[in-house]
This record gives C-alpha cells, structure tokens and sequence, in this order.
C-alpha cells in the first residue's frame, strides 16, 4: 500500500510517527540503554475537539475524544547493519457518543544489512489494527468504526557503482476488513474490500556533480482480491504499473528539489471495469530558509482502489506543504496545507449523480512546548474541507488538539 492510500484511511496524527518533527537539541530525550539498543518509551495523553463528529453537511454534533497513545522505540547502536522496532497504540473515547470509540495498535521492524561499503539489503515488517474514519467516503460506513487489518512485508537492494545507483525492492501488503454493523442494523459485508498488494520496484540514479542527479523509478503492481466478485458483481484484480523520471538539485545548500514525470496506468480482470491511466508532474522540496525555519512540499499521484459501484478506481492528486519554526529554543510552530483532488474512472451508463470527483482541503497550525528533556506540551487546529460531485455528500470540520507528551 502506498504512503498516500494509507494517509487515506488513518489521518490521526501520532500512530507509528515521532510524536514531533524533532526535539531541540537541549530537549532531546536521551532514551534507555539496553544492550546494543537505545529504548524511548513514551505516552501522548491528548484531547481532541470537534465540531462535527459524523462528518455531515447538516446537523452537525461536536464531542470531545480522549486520546491514551503510548509507545516504544528502540533503535540498535551497532557499527553496521541497523534494527528498529516500533510499538505504539492510540486508544480514543468519546465523551458522548461512545458507540464511536477505537483501539488502533501498530508494530513495525525496520533496518538494513551491510554487504560492503555501497551495497545493502533493507527490510521492513509491519501490523496494524486500526478504524476506518467516517470521513472516508468510497465505502460504506456502520454504525460503529469499520475495523481493518493492515499486513506488511518488504525487502530491498541498493548498490551504489561511483555515480550511478541502483536498487530494488519487493513489498507486499495486505488489507482485510471486518464486517460492520449498519445504521440501519443491517450487516455490511466488508469480505470484498479484503486484498493482496504486490509491488515490484526498480529505481536507479546518476549523480553528473556533488548536487545534480537524474533518477528514474519504476512499480510494478498487482492486486488479488479474496473474492472473485465484489458486492456488485466486479472482478476488481487487476494489475498497474507508475513510472517516474525526473531531476534532482541541490541548490546554495539551502535548498534540496526534485522534479519529475509520472505515468499511472491500471488495468482490471473485468472487462466491464474502465482502465486508468494518465501522466501527471510530481516534486518534492525542502528549502531551510534560515537557521530556525524549514519549509517542506510535495506533489504526488497514484492510482487507488474502490468498491464504489459506479468506478473502476481513481487517480489520485495530492498536494502538500509545511513550514516549521523554531519561535524559541523551547518552543517550535507550524503550519500547513494540503490538497487531494480524486478523480473516479466511471464506468459506461453511470448515473448523473454517481461519484465522479472528491476534493479535500486540509488545514492547520500548531505549537510545541518543551519543558525538558522528557516532557512536552502541545496545541493544534486543524481545518478539513470535503467537496464532492455526490449530491449533499461534502463536509466542513474543525478539530482542536491539546496534548501532553512523556518520553524517556
């Protein structure tokens, strides 16, 4: 699964993430020895305000949730290879709509192997349990949260030949749902949506000077769903491939940018389902305007799944940029906006009605507090903005963050 697909499903800041970008020096944790690993346990005690809990263009109701997020890292200090492990959960209630609470739990082993001085193998393990959130429109919500499980595995090579740098990698994910109860106290059956991802990925770079480099990447993917037909009686399986090409500058020592091309392209077992493909620009971009600010941004594409009846899938946009600033040396800002424009590959005699286009516009500033070494404070707002080509489907929502944070 992509970065952006998982972004989709889980947008709660704080599981499997640092709790911030990055303490002050002064204020860094100085974590436990043990052995050959430096541990840093913590927990994120956090309320979250909102003023629209269901994600609704009417009738709106505000609640606050409780967030319990505790958490543990450890991090080898061996001369060569590398191991990190992660485990962190999110236990959230709600002060007055309870039928609304979650668990979510995430655990991932990550590192590299050492081969020679330019050579390497990377591998990563992950599990989650988390909610699916009722601001994801493409599936059909329940009554309580949509419980899924996210299986992860990937290995890679990199070898680097002076200039030139090669690598592959293998991932394969997996997504199993469970069933949900409706509003209606019907059953949703989520078996459907279950699936296998496969990706297969070349990349390769020549670096030309010290800050220029070409690169070009290319995925291939393959998805096998459990079912053989999905609720409205589609073969969703399929197979795609992205591929990249692009330049990469760095610029004064300030600023490090790339920029490239990308193609998408998906085809389905089903005939019925309409292929997707299209060219697109993407970049990526960290500019340290002075010594206490840092601005990031991005510009990405992929090609995403659904189980929407009248889509064969969509191409999806996403546009992001942050600013960091250290205001003082104890206490950092930040601010940021993104945009995701989803545009759905329908099929032939789809209604007027049917989804066709979702845009999402998100927004939000937030300051870090840094009492010591071991604890933080911090505020946040956030601003998310939700259009569709769905008659009455579009949401506005407003989400205030206190939060308290421990780590040794």
């Amino acid at each position: 699964m992509s970065a952006s697909v998982f972004a989709q499903y889980y947008d709660s800041p704080g599981l499997g993430q640092k709790p911030v970008a990055g303490h002050p020096q002064d204020y860094k944790p100085l974590g436990v020895r043990a052995g050959g690993f430096m541990l840093h346990p913590g927990v994120q005690l956090a309320a979250e305000y909102t003023d629209n809990a269901f994600f609704t263009n009417f009738g709106q109701q505000n609640d606050t949730i409780f967030h319990v997020r505790p958490y543990i890292t450890a991090q080898s200090t061996w001369s060569r290879h590398s191991l990190n492990i992660r485990l962190a959960a999110d236990i959230a209630r709600y002060n007055d709509f309870g039928f609304r609470d979650y668990e979510d739990y995430f655990a991932q082993v990550s590192g590299k192997l050492d081969v020679k001085n330019r050579s390497y193998f990377s591998y990563s393990a992950d599990y989650m349990n988390l909610h699916e959130g009722l601001n994801v429109r493409d599936s059909e919500q329940g009554f309580e949260p949509t419980r899924y499980d996210l299986y992860g595995l990937r290995v890679g090579y990199d070898h680097t030949f002076n200039r030139l740098s090669l690598g592959a990698a293998y991932a394969w994910r997996r997504m199993d749902f469970d069933d949900a109860v409706s509003i209606l106290d019907g059953v949703i059956d989520n078996q459907d949506r279950d699936r296998d991802v496969g990706t297969l990925s070349l990349n390769g770079s020549y670096q030309f000077s010290t800050n220029m480099a070409v690169f070009v990447a290319y995925d291939l993917n393959s998805v096998d769903y459990d079912q053989a037909f999905d609720r409205n009686g589609y073969a969703r399986g399929g197979e795609g491939s992205q591929f990249n090409a692009g330049l990469s500058r760095q610029i004064t020592g300030k600023l490090d940018a790339s920029v490239f091309a990308s193609y998408n392209e998906r085809s389905f077992d089903d005939p019925r389902l309409e292929d997707i493909s299209g060219w697109a620009g993407g970049a990526d971009l960290r500019w340290k305007a002075t010594a206490l600010t840092t601005v990031t941004g991005s510009i990405s594409s992929s090609i995403e799944d659904t189980t929407t009846q009248w889509a064969s899938g969509y191409l999806r946009t996403l546009y992001q940029l942050r600013i960091d600033h250290e205001l003082l040396r104890f206490v950092q800002v930040s601010g940021y906006l993104g945009y995701s424009d989803n545009d759905y590959q329908l099929l032939e005699g789809a209604p007027p009605d049917a989804r066709s286009n979702d845009t999402i516009f998100r927004a939000g500033v937030g300051a870090n507090w840094f009492i010591n070494r071991y604890l933080f404070l911090s505020a946040s707002y956030d601003y998310e903005k939700f259009d569709s080509s769905v008659p009455g489907d579009g949401f506005e929502v407003n989400r205030v963050w206190l939060q308290l944070g421990i780590e040794r």
